[in-house]
C-alpha cells in the first residue's frame, strides 16, 4: 500500500512523514527540496507480536505501508499548478492521499497564506484537487469533440460520451469528488486512461501544536463533519511531538507519551485510517520459519488471497486450512485447534476474514 502525503508548504508534511516512517529528513522553513521523500512503515499488529511469542520463528514480517512525501503544493488559488508532472507521476502510484493541514502556531515558520487556518486550508486544497480534475476532463472533452470524418452513429456515441463526462465535471463543480460519484459504465470507459486525483481515498491529518493536544477529540469531531462521503477519514496529530517520540525506544516512548497524555501513537491512528478508508484487512501465516501478516481487501476470496503470497499457490489452489486468530491463541497450537473442531477447510470462493490464520494447500 502506498500513501501520498500532500499539503501546502510549511504545513508540516515532512514532520508527519518522519513520525510515520521513523526517518530524519530535515524539516523547517528552508529544508524543502524538489524531490519526494519515500519511506516505509511497518503496520503495528498485536496479533503478529503474540504469534511470534507463540511460534518463536526465525523471522517476523509485518504488513508494510509506503509513504511518499510530495513537495509542498501551490494550488490554483495561488496561480500555480496544484501538482507538477513529477508529483502527478507519484500520485498515480498511490492508493490514497494523506493531506496534512497546519493548525500549529510558529512565528518562525511563515504560512504560505500569511495566517494559520486549518479549516480554510483543508477546503482550499480539496477545491484545488477538484479544479485540477475539472481541467483534465476539459482536455479530454476537447479531444473527443473532434468528430470530423466520423460516421453518424459513431459521432452520436461520441457526443453521448461527452455529455456523460460533463456530468462528472458538474459533480466536481458542485464540490463532489470523483470518489463520491457513482460513475456509469460510459463515464468509466471515457475516463479509463485518465488519472483523476479526487478519485483516491482522502485522509486529512490536522497538524496541531502540543498546546492543542487536549482539544484533539473536538478537532476530530469537526473534521469528521467536514469529510463527507465515502473513502475519507481524519485525525488530529501533533507532528513535532510524534516525530520526537518516534526516535525513542518503545519503553521510553510509552512512558513519555503517558506523562503527556498524548494517547496512542499517531502512526497507529493514521494506519488505522488508511486501512478503514481503503477497506483493507490482514490474514496471517505462521510457522517455525516465519510469522507474517498479509494485507488484502476485505471480502477477498481465498484463492485470490493465496495469490498474494505467490501466483503458483493461486493457480494450483486446493483448499485453505483456516483457524481464527482468537481460536488459535485459545488452544495454543493448530493441532489443538483441529481437535477442538476450530480448524476449517475452506474452498477457493471462501471470503477471507480479518485475522484468519491460514495454510494454503496447492498443487502445480
Amino acid at each position: 500500500m502506498q500513501i501520498a502525503i500532500i499539503g501546502l508548504p510549511s504545513s508540516g508534511k515532512t514532520t508527519i512523514f518522519n513520525a510515520l516512517t521513523g526517518s530524519a529528513i530535515p524539516v523547517g522553513q528552508y529544508a524543502a527540496k524538489p524531490e519526494s521523500n519515500i519511506g516505509v512503515a511497518h503496520v503495528p499488529d498485536d496479533r503478529v507480536d503474540k504469534l511470534t511469542e507463540l511460534y518463536k520463528p526465525k523471522r517476523t514480517i509485518y504488513a508494510e505501508v509506503t509513504y511518499v512525501d510530495i513537495p509542498g503544493q501551490g494550488g490554483v488559488q495561488q496561480e500555480q499548478a496544484m501538482f507538477d508532472g513529477a508529483a502527478m507521476g507519484q500520485l498515480q502510484k498511490a492508493d490514497a492521499l494523506l493531506h496534512v493541514v497546519r493548525a500549529f502556531d510558529d512565528d518562525s515558520v511563515i504560512h504560505s497564506k500569511d495566517s494559520v487556518d486549518w479549516r480554510r486550508d483543508a477546503k482550499d486544497v480539496e477545491f484545488d484537487i477538484m479544479f485540477s480534475d475539472i481541467a483534465l476532463i476539459d482536455r479530454r472533452i476537447e479531444k473527443l469533440s473532434d468528430v470530423k470524418n466520423m460516421k453518424a452513429v459513431d459521432r452520436d456515441a461520441q457526443f453521448k460520451l461527452i455529455d456523460e463526462l460533463k456530468a462528472v465535471q458538474a459533480g466536481l463543480e458542485d464540490g463532489i469528488p470523483v470518489r463520491s460519484q457513482s460513475l456509469t459504465d460510459g463515464q468509466q470507459r471515457g475516463l479509463q486512461d485518465q488519472f483523476l486525483v479526487s478519485s483516491l481515498p482522502y485522509l486529512v491529518a490536522v497538524n496541531i501544536g502540543e498546546d492543542a493536544i487536549p482539544d484533539s477529540e473536538a478537532i476530530e469531531g469537526e473534521l469528521g463533519e467536514m469529510l463527507t462521503g465515502e473513502l475519507t477519514g481524519g485525525a488530529a496529530i501533533c507532528g513535532s511531538l510524534e516525530m520526537e517520540l518516534s526516535q525513542m525506544d518503545d519503553a521510553e516512548e510509552a512512558e513519555f507519551r503517558s506523562s503527556l497524555g498524548a494517547g496512542e501513537p499517531g502512526l497507529h491512528r493514521i494506519l488505522r485510517l488508511c486501512y478503514e478508508s481503503l477497506g483493507l484487512m490482514s490474514f496471517l501465516t505462521v510457522g517455525e520459519d516465519e510469522v507474517r501478516a498479509w494485507t488484502i481487501p476485505e471480502q477477498m476470496p481465498a484463492a485470490k488471497a493465496a495469490g498474494v503470497i505467490h501466483s503458483d499457490i493461486e493457480r494450483g489452489f486446493i483448499r485453505g486450512e483456516i483457524v481464527s486468530y482468537e481460536d488459535l491463541m485459545e488452544h495454543g497450537t493448530v493441532s489443538n485447534a483441529r481437535t477442538a473442531g476450530k480448524l476449517r477447510s475452506e474452498g477457493r470462493e471462501y471470503l477471507m476474514q480479518n485475522g484468519d490464520v491460514v495454510n494454503f494447500l496447492f498443487s502445480v
